[in-house]
C-alpha cells in the first residue's frame, strides 16, 4: 500500500489488523496514523542528533488519490479539537492554582505542538474462535498529555478504570458531539501525580452489531519541550492513595519526544527495527544508542 506506515520512520501512515501490539499481546484494529507536520529532511534528522526523537518529525501519508477531502476533513477537525484540549489543561492548572500562562507556552508559538491522532476501526468478533482474539488494545496509558476521543454513536467497548477500586469501567455510547478526555503520562509528570493517567483499554464483544470506529486525538506540548512537575507544598488537596492500574518497568519521561518515541517503538517494533537500526529500546521504555 502506498501510504503504508512501514515506510515511515515517524510511524506514519496505514496499519492493518496484527501489525501493533500492547505488551506484546497483538492489537486487533487498523487504523492511519497522522501526526503534526515539520519540513524537516530525514538525513537532517539522523545526523549530528542525539535526540533520537527528532526523527518523529515528519510529513502525513495521506490517500489523496482516492479520498481526497480526507485530509482538510481530518486537519480541520483536528483544529477545533486541540482548541477544546487548550480548554481542559487550563481548568487543570486552575485547580492546582497554576497560571496557565506557565503552561501554555510549551504548547506551541515557535513551533506546532506535537500532537497526533488516529482513524481506528476495531473489527466485529465473528466466531467463538474469534473470543479469544478479543483485545482491540490491551490496557495501557497514553503517553502524551490528554486524549480527546470521538467514538461512533452504535458500539461500546472503551473501558477505563476506576483508580480507587480497581475495577474497569465500560464507557457508554455516546454521539459524535460528545468527547471523552483521557489524561495523559506526560499530565500525570507535570501534577506532580495529582492527575494520574488514565488506564484504559478496547474489548471486541462477541454480542456487538457493528464494528467500532473511534478518532483519538493526542495532544501535547512541543516535541522538544521538557515538562517539569509542579510545586506542590501549596495545593488545596490532596491525592488519596489509588489502585491505578500501571504497566511494569515503565518509566514516565519529562521530555515529550522520548516519552513519545517510547510508546511508539513498543507499539510497532517491526517499522523501529527497520528504522531505527542503530538504536536499542530498553525495557523501561528509554531508547539509546546501539
Amino acid at each position: 500500500m502506498s501510504i503504508s506506515y512501514e515506510n515511515s520512520p515517524a510511524f506514519r501512515g496505514y496499519m492493518p489488523i496484527g501489525v501493533e501490539n500492547t505488551e506484546g499481546k497483538v492489537d486487533r484494529r487498523d487504523q492511519i496514523e497522522y501526526a503534526a507536520e515539520y519540513n524537516t529532511t530525514k538525513q537532517q534528522l539522523k545526523n549530528g542528533d542525539d535526540h533520537f526523537y527528532n526523527r518523529l518529525r515528519a510529513t502525513n501519508q495521506w490517500p489523496d488519490e482516492i479520498q481526497p477531502t480526507l485530509q482538510p476533513a481530518i486537519m480541520d477537525y483536528t483544529s477545533g479539537v486541540l482548541g477544546v484540549a487548550d480548554r481542559i489543561r487550563d481548568a487543570m492548572c486552575i485547580a492546582l492554582n497554576v497560571d496557565p500562562s506557565e503552561v501554555s507556552q510549551l504548547f506551541g508559538d515557535d513551533e506546532p505542538s506535537f500532537w497526533s491522532g488516529k482513524l481506528v476501526s476495531y473489527p466485529l468478533v465473528f466466531s467463538s474462535s474469534d473470543v479469544d482474539n478479543s483485545q482491540g488494545v490491551g490496557a495501557h496509558t497514553d503517553s502524551n498529555f490528554l486524549t480527546i476521543i470521538c467514538q461512533d454513536s452504535h458500539s461500546t467497548g472503551l473501558q477505563v478504570q476506576n483508580v480507587q477500586s480497581g475495577g474497569w469501567i465500560d464507557v457508554p455510547k455516546t454521539d459524535p458531539d460528545i468527547l471523552i478526555c483521557n489524561i495523559g503520562e506526560l499530565a500525570e509528570v507535570w501534577s506532580a501525580g495529582y492527575f494520574l493517567a488514565t488506564p484504559h483499554r478496547v474489548l471486541r464483544h462477541s454480542s456487538a452489531l457493528h464494528s467500532r470506529t473511534s478518532l483519538p486525538i493526542f495532544y501535547n506540548p512541543k516535541i522538544d519541550a521538557v515538562v517539569q512537575p509542579i510545586n506542590t507544598e501549596k495545593l488545596p488537596w490532596e491525592r488519596q492513595q489509588t489502585n491505578q492500574w500501571k504497566r511494569q518497568n515503565n518509566m514516565l519521561m519529562n521530555s515529550v519526544g522520548k516519552n513519545s518515541f517510547k510508546s511508539l517503538a513498543r507499539s510497532h517494533p517491526k517499522v523501529f527495527n527497520r528504522h531505527h537500526y542503530d538504536l536499542r529500546l530498553l525495557d523501561d521504555g528509554r531508547i539509546i544508542k546501539r
